[in-house]
């Protein structure tokens, strides 16, 4: 493992920047996410395309940024990247809360 010490500026910067990517991929998938949610429960729900399109490129985009991000700094150095990579999963969470807890709403 690398200490902070030993962690050149550029790769910094590099990871930094590499975070920031993951972060706004991760972002554009969650507000996808919201609106196909909101739809939903406005029952004007027309299907996942948007959805799955959005998650072909972004999913891929942040797992890369954040092995790049790993390789450059090690597991410690890439926070960023690490938290925004785990609202991918976080969607799922969020589905399944909603239909444990509210199991009354018409989810087409």
């Amino acid at each position: 493992m690398t200490s902070d010490t030993q962690v050149s500026r550029t790769r910094k910067l590099v990871v930094t920047a590499l975070g920031i990517v993951t972060l706004l991929c991760a972002t554009l998938y969650f507000l996808s996410f919201v609106l196909v949610i909101w739809q939903m429960l406005a029952c004007v729900y027309d299907g996942p395309i948007g959805s799955i399109v959005i998650v072909t490129f972004t999913l891929p985009t942040a797992i890369i940024c954040t092995v790049i991000s790993l390789i450059l700094v090690g597991p410690r150095g890439c926070k960023l990247a690490w938290i925004s990579l785990c609202v991918f999963p976080l969607s799922i969470i969020i589905l399944i809360a909603m239909v444990l807890f509210a199991p009354d709403t018409k989810l087409r």
